[in-house]
Parts: C-alpha cells; structure tokens; sequence
C-alpha cells in the first residue's frame, strides 16, 4: 500500500436507503429500479452495507469473534507477532456468508469501491476484476466477507490507472458465485461505467 494512502469510508449521503435529498415529482419517482426517486434508466446508488441482508452484520461480528477466540487458544503459547509471512501459519480464512438481498438480483445499480484486479500489470486492460470496500482488500489484508465482494465483468475490457484510489462502478447486479483464487463473491456486476470516485 503506498505511503500516506487513506481508504476512503464510503456512507449514504441521503437520509434513508434508497431516497433521494431532493425528492421528485411523484411522475419521475417511478423508475424501473421501483425505489422512489430513481428515474427510470438511472442506476440506483447503494453502499456496501445494502448488499448484505438483515442480521448479516451481526452474524459475521459473532463469526470473527469465535475465529480469533479459537485462533488464540490454539497459539496461546506462541505470539502471533512469531508467525512467518507466507508460512502454513500465516492464513486467514474468509469469513462470512453468501447470503445477498434478493431485493437487489437484476438491478442498475452505483456503487462506489476499490478495484482488486487479476492481472495486475495495470498496462493491460482488466476484463473481470474484483470490487471491494476498502483499500488493499485481498492482497494485504483478509477478504471481505463474500457478500461483500464483487465480481465485475467488463466488455469491453476497461484500463485501471490506479487500485489505490476509489472509483464509481454502475452495471446490472446480479446474486452470481463467482470463485477466484483471491476471494470468492456473492455478486456479479457487468460493468456499463467506471470513472473516479471524486466524480458527482
């Protein structure tokens, strides 16, 4: 990870899932997605927390506590700090489900986060790439739960510049498995347009 990058934390700028700040009148309300405030054609803006279903949160908090209470009692007599990078040891499992939000399944929708690409010569254009919620998400750290990840198709292949920046990402959502050797995801998006994350 480059010195000095900071991952950025990505909230609902409206006051509730799915609505617009400024609503519309009730004769554009009514798009395709069925979410007030959508027009038709419009991608729907969501944020990582929508993709997982209700209790899913509190599911994965109980998982990740038993993992470490195990993981510590199996190496209580060895620091954790002892382990080698790339030892047997030094493996972190992904946790958490496959579970999506059905509400979800088929749409247009927005959604911002950071790209971990397969290839990761960046002068090659990137034709499936994984999109997840924070910088450095399976290469550095433990993947995110798999209902927490993306797997992006993209034709026509699409040229990152950056992994270490957010970016935009819209296209059809769907509740496909997808496996790599880098995590396994819940959802697979296909791709109609990435641009920065600073973009309105």
């Amino acid at each position: 990870m480059p010195e000095g990058a900071v991952s950025e934390t990505f909230e609902r700028s409206s006051p509730s899932g799915y609505v617009s700040e400024t609503p519309r009148p009730p004769s554009e309300s009514n798009g395709e997605n069925g979410y007030w405030g959508v027009r038709e054609g419009e991608a729907l803006p969501i944020i990582w927390d929508d993709l997982m279903p209700v209790g899913a949160g509190e599911a994965l908090e109980q998982e990740y506590a038993e993992f470490y209470a195990a993981l510590e009692a199996r190496y209580a007599n060895q620091p954790l700090d002892a382990i080698e990078e790339g030892s047997d040891m030094d493996y972190m499992p992904q946790l958490g489900g496959f579970d999506t939000v059905p509400e979800l399944d088929g749409k247009l929708v927005r959604i911002p986060g950071y790209v971990v690409p397969f290839d990761f010569d960046l002068k090659n254009r990137q034709a499936s790439f994984l999109l997840a919620p924070y910088m450095g998400a399976c290469i550095h750290t433990p993947p995110p739960p798999p209902n927490q990840i993306i797997y992006v198709e993209a034709d026509p292949a699409v040229r990152i510049d950056d992994i270490w920046v957010a970016y935009w990402l819209e296209g059809t959502l769907t509740a496909q498995t997808k496996e790599s050797d880098l995590a396994a995801a819940a959802y697979t998006l296909k791709l109609t347009k990435i641009e920065p994350y600073g973009a309105p």
